[in-house]
């Protein structure tokens, strides 16, 4: 063989790397701590806890949350999934990461790669994984996301007044009196064309002439004790209000900040794709289902939506002619906790935005947690936690 194509084709291999694997995998490998690890960019959106079970991080997963010092009085918030693995989902979440990479936003990836996980493990096994369930095969993943999408916004803190950050003896966070208590919300820092926020604050909100006015106590903690009066279809009712309030700037005011919270969201969803699973046979045809619906799903929710939203504005028609989704009723009455979407007055401004739960929604001594961010054309713009202690009556 000739010296000199031997000589350079050494020197393309150094260059290129060729030759190289050509399936690229993005799973995490069981007993991993992993950080910010996102599958392929495309939309400038990407998949999240990938070799996890379920879809994205499912409500299966251990959640938690801890600060880390970023700074002088600053704080970032981290967020925590020990989630259960196995082959077959590390196989499923590898396939849809590099159909996603090799075609357009058109293609359906899902039920390409659902059809491939029932073909090799079975549709009751693939069901239980959709759900975020086993079986798992190996130790969990830990997944630390910091930020919601590769060089996206993270979540700036602080310590509230008359307390003190603590970064070198224990876990960082804030003390005051030898306690460890609550950090807020401050803003987010990064992104592209982020909603600039300045002075929130969150927790009990008082009346004035029985109306909203202002965030008079900062709490994260919220006791309903059915104190105010709210109006509800069946007439008054006790209620307790809270809510959040800021002053914002370099805002669109044509688009609505999208609100969602986390209570309950991970077993509404479990739910939908349960009555999926049950309501299509056992046949080609239902693997289609589920891949199309999960799919919606997904695509929706990296629009920025709540899971409700979602839901609301998606129909699937199953095989055996039973339709899933569809338009939901809206009431004339305000509905208790958190609101869907908030309107901006302008570019720049102040917003208080208030909310109530009554005091007989759920049984005395039950710990309702909220957690609420905002967005707006899918970008970050707030987040905050509200636990509601439903008082003895």
């Amino acid at each position: 063989m000739n010296r000199v194509f031997i000589f350079l084709t050494a020197v393309l291999i150094l260059i290129t790397g060729y030759p190289q694997e050509a399936v690229a995998q993005w799973a995490a490998s069981p007993g991993e701590t992993v950080r910010n690890a996102f599958g392929p960019v495309k939309n400038d959106k990407a998949s999240v806890c990938r070799g996890a079970c379920g879809m994205d991080c499912p409500s299966s997963c251990e959640q938690e949350s801890y600060f880390e010092c970023s700074g002088a009085g600053t704080l970032t918030r981290v967020k925590t999934y020990r989630c259960g693995t196995h082959q077959g989902c590390r196989d499923h979440d590898d396939c849809l990461d590099r159909c996603t990479q090799e075609h357009d936003s058109g293609f359906d990836c899902q039920t390409e790669c659902n059809a491939e996980a029932v073909e090799a493990w079975g549709v009751e096994m693939t069901g239980s994984w959709a759900l975020g369930g086993g079986p798992y095969d190996n130790e969990p993943i830990i997944f630390e996301y910091s930020t919601d999408k590769p060089s996206g916004p993270e979540a700036i803190y602080s310590c509230p007044k008359g307390s003190r950050q603590q970064c070198s003896a224990g876990p960082d966070g804030c003390m005051a009196g030898g306690d460890s208590v609550d950090p807020v919300f401050a803003t987010f820092a990064g992104g592209p064309d982020p909603v600039w926020v300045s002075g929130f604050r969150s927790g009990s909100v008082c009346l004035e002439q029985g109306q909203p006015s202002s965030v008079c106590q900062t709490a994260v903690d919220i006791q309903v004790t059915g104190e105010d009066s709210c109006v509800q279809s069946t007439g008054n009712q006790p209620c307790t209000w809270f809510g959040f309030e800021m002053d914002y700037r370099n805002a669109n005011p044509m688009e609505p900040l999208i609100c969602q919270s986390s209570a309950n969201e991970e077993d509404f969803l479990g739910g939908i794709v349960s009555q999926v699973i049950e309501a299509a046979p056992e046949s080609s045809g239902s693997n289609s289902d589920l891949g199309n619906f999960l799919g919606q799903i997904q695509n929706e929710l990296n629009s920025g939506k709540s899971l409700d939203q979602v839901f609301s504005g998606i129909t699937i028609t199953t095989e055996d002619g039973q339709t899933l989704g569809g338009p939901t009723a809206t009431e004339s009455f305000q509905q208790p906790g958190v609101p869907v979407e908030v309107a901006l007055s302008g570019t720049s401004g102040h917003l208080l935005v208030p909310m109530f739960e009554l005091q007989n929604a759920k049984p005395p001594g039950t710990v309702l947690e909220h957690q609420v961010r905002c967005l707006q054309q899918g970008q970050p713009v707030i987040e905050t936690t509200f636990r509601l202690h439903f008082a003895n009556r």
